[in-house]
């Protein structure tokens, strides 16, 4: 009998094999945490206070056109050329799952706007409520592709979000930190992984060459 959650895992795990798509993903993180700590040290009420909240919500849709480009951009230069590439059937967008992508970017653009009217203690909290939020969505990575390294990069992303809140670091300051050094720790697996996956699998006309 073909067990196709096995499958699946494997052709998961095959396009994770060679850490570009945490380096892309990592990268983004580290942009999103500087322009969150651009949000919090510019005055509140200043006119690029105002501007930076109102992009907000662009900036987090273009982070996700961003790591698409890179990653493809990436994988064609490096992995295919290894490993090969093959095609899949790609589905269009539906409007629905289009509306939903902006519904999700507005509520989260206006959470973060919110955030400058709630109390301090609570603002104090935000770094921790990130990181745990984090370490969910890459929970549910883990267990759909079954590699180790994402389970402890969701236990480092607790693990940031509660150390920042701890160091009082709260508000807007401690969110884009936790954003920046969670976006480190992704961005050094990847890097690992990849240091590793090109050991493994060198470039098959360098095979070719060294075979003359």
């Amino acid at each position: 009998m073909v067990d196709i959650e096995k499958i699946e895992k494997r052709t998961a795990q095959s396009f994770y094999s060679d850490g570009l798509a945490e380096i892309s993903l990592g990268l983004i993180f580290l942009l999103l945490g500087g322009y969150f700590f651009a949000q919090a040290v510019v005055p509140e009420g200043s006119a690029l206070g105002s501007a930076l909240s109102l992009l907000s919500i662009l900036v987090i849709v273009s982070a996700g056109f961003l790591v698409s480009r890179i990653l493809r951009f990436l994988k064609g230069r490096i992995t295919y050329p290894r490993t090969g590439y093959v095609a899949f059937k790609k589905k269009k967008p539906s409007p629905k799952r289009r509306a939903a992508t902006m519904i999700v970017a507005g509520i989260i653009g206006a959470a973060m706007a919110a955030l400058y009217g709630l109390s301090p203690s609570f603002k104090s909290l935000f770094p921790a409520l990130n990181g745990l939020l984090l370490a969910v969505a890459v929970l549910l990575i883990a267990h759909k592709v079954g590699l180790v390294r994402f389970y402890i990069l969701a236990a480092a992303s607790a693990l940031i979000g509660i150390a920042v809140t701890a160091a009082g670091i709260g508000d807007m300051k401690g969110f884009s930190l936790t954003f920046g050094l969670f976006g480190a720790a992704v961005t050094l697996s990847g890097l690992t992984t990849l240091i590793i996956y090109l050991r493994r699998s060198p470039r098959a006309d360098r095979e070719n060459a060294d075979a003359v």
